[in-house]
């Protein structure tokens, strides 16, 4: 009687929710932790080869910055502003999303132009096409009409660089070769592209600051200004807009996160939601477990972690168990910037004011994009530069018929005002977030009529909600700061120094953005198919 209680009682112990059954035959062939873009890209890829995956997410729902969410009537995108290549004959991103199994499960908008760039005495509508591009600029500044040709020479060579380098890190030599047979002039720059930043490259094509401002304005999308930003990671960034398409999905970026999801459980993935992974065991110098919150153990053969690198190398793993130069090399690396948002339910159609069918109208201050980024470093939310965001126009089903989704996007500081009253109280917090939010509201205003009467939801994010959502340091949208000394090659590889223990995501190359995070989960999986020696699709 005692040994039947004794077996029954252990049973239940591990069929409690969040428990997993020790032993081989229940062990995961790879855990997943971080239900993010990189860590859905990586746990489809995987499922997707044949293995058993696990995917752990602490928060309710898949998809890290790539949600959505729901106030009332309106739905609003939590991140997304455009995706980049998805155009059938040219997109860079059409051979990732084929081989995670997403291509015919998403539905992509096409968008055309891209956006306005509106400044004090001047604006811009900035096509998506980009020979149409290059004669509107030509047409606006025809003194610099031989340097935006030498640029688009420039932007060509990156691309093709950047393609090839691709092609052989995913294991398509014959692409790569063909790449290069056609260009071979573009690898012989590389290095000088790699060194260089944006800046460096335009001084010795233009002189004009309004040019300049006008042509460097997606910077932004990188977090970085353009004396900062290097110029390759600009160069693929440009080119996948503005020759791969600009591109938005009917469901927003949850839309691509729910598709990964379900590739992932058809082929027999799991995943646990609401579930925090705190740590990862590790013998003999492999990941062999990870253990949650709750109590949960989980043993695997390999770990595939997509929560910020930090987070999960030194309080996951342990700096005792990583070589010192490695840790050395992970504590001198700069988190990149967070962000503030205003979404906004609206009782008005405002699609009149973005002019040309443009969704999103980058508001500038001024045409000195280096001030404008220490402006957003020092926290100046009076003379900053933002984008207004209209997602009814990119879908119209976000916002019943003759209303708006209306989103504010700026750069504040994590640490704005004390860290925005955080520790004080969250009455004061509160009142400050949304004290801020009325100072872009009106400014908003100047350019969309009546703005703050109309206004029937209001959500409000700070850098801090960022960091509660998603757990990265600082609320950090592009995991390190995007500069030339940790970007690209030189942000972390995938494989980490412990045996079988990869990183996914923003933390990885090639970086930050929802593109990146894609192709950061994607090769970390492909890394681990070929260790196991399964073929990985589209390489040769």
């Amino acid at each position: 009687m005692k040994k039947t209680l004794l077996i029954l009682l252990t049973a239940a112990l591990f069929l409690l929710p969040g428990r997993s059954i020790s032993g081989a035959d229940s062990a995961y062939d790879a855990v997943v932790i971080g239900a993010g873009g990189g860590g859905l890209a990586a746990a489809a890829r995987m499922s997707l080869g044949g293995m058993k995956v696990l995917l752990i997410e602490q928060h309710y729902k898949v998809g890290g910055y790539m949600t959505n969410f729901e106030r009332d009537d309106y739905t609003f995108e939590v991140s997304l502003h455009a995706m980049d290549g998805l155009d059938p004959d040219d997109g860079m991103n059409i051979p990732t999303f084929t081989d995670l199994g997403i291509i015919g499960k998403v539905k992509p908008i096409k968008l055309d132009p891209m956006y306005l760039s509106y400044y004090p005495d001047f604006e811009i509508v900035v096509p998506a096409d980009v020979e149409e591009y290059r004669l509107l600029l030509k047409e606006k500044f025809p003194h610099e009409a031989e340097g935006i040709d030498g640029l688009y020479k420039d932007m060509e060579d990156m691309k093709d660089a950047m393609v090839a380098l691709m092609d052989l890190a995913g294991g398509r030599s014959s692409q790569a070769f063909a790449t290069m047979m056609r260009n071979p002039a573009a690898l012989m720059r590389l290095p000088g592209f790699w060194r260089s930043s944006l800046a460096d490259v335009l001084d010795k094509r233009v002189s004009d600051p309004k040019f300049i401002a006008v042509f460097t304005q997606l910077a932004g999308f990188a977090g970085a200004s353009p004396g900062d930003v290097p110029a390759i990671f600009f160069g693929v960034m440009w080119n996948s807009y503005h020759k791969g398409g600009y591109y938005y999905f009917e469901g927003g970026s949850q839309a691509v996160s729910d598709a990964m999801a379900e590739v992932i459980e058809e082929n027999g993935g799991e995943i646990l939601l609401s579930t925090k992974a705190v740590k990862i065991e590790v013998e003999d110098g492999k990941a062999v477990a990870v253990q949650t919150e709750d109590g949960g153990r989980y043993p695997c053969r390999y770990v595939v972690s997509n929560a910020n690198a930090p987070d999960t190398l030194f309080k996951m793993v342990g700096k005792d168990l990583l070589p010192a130069d490695y840790v050395k090399r992970v504590e001198s690396m700069k988190v990149g910037l967070s962000c503030f948002q205003v979404y906004m339910g609206v009782d008005h159609d405002y699609s009149e004011y973005f002019t040309g069918g443009a969704h999103e109208i980058m508001v500038n201050t001024g045409y000195d994009q280096e001030k404008n980024f220490q402006m957003y470093k020092k926290g100046d939310p009076e003379n900053s530069s933002f984008a207004i965001v209209n997602y009814s126009i990119a879908d119209p089903s976000v916002a019943p018929a003759g209303k708006s989704v209306i989103v504010i996007t700026a750069i504040l500081p994590y640490d704005y005002k004390d860290g925005w009253h955080e520790a004080e109280s969250y009455a004061k917090y509160t009142e400050l977030k949304n004290e801020v939010a009325m100072v872009f509201v009106r400014r908003a205003e100047k350019i969309l009529p009546g703005l703050e009467k109309n206004v029937e939801v209001m959500e409000v994010g700070s850098p801090r909600t960022m960091e509660h959502f998603t757990l990265n340091p600082g609320g950090s949208i592009f995991g390190w700061d995007n500069i030339p000394e940790q970007s690209l090659l030189k942000r972390l590889e995938q494989k980490t120094p412990i045996k079988n223990l990869y990183l996914a995501g923003a933390w990885t190359f090639p970086g930050g953005g929802q593109s990146g995070v894609l192709v950061s989960g994607l090769m970390a999986a492909n890394k681990i198919l070929k260790a196991e020696g399964k073929k990985v699709p589209g390489t040769n």
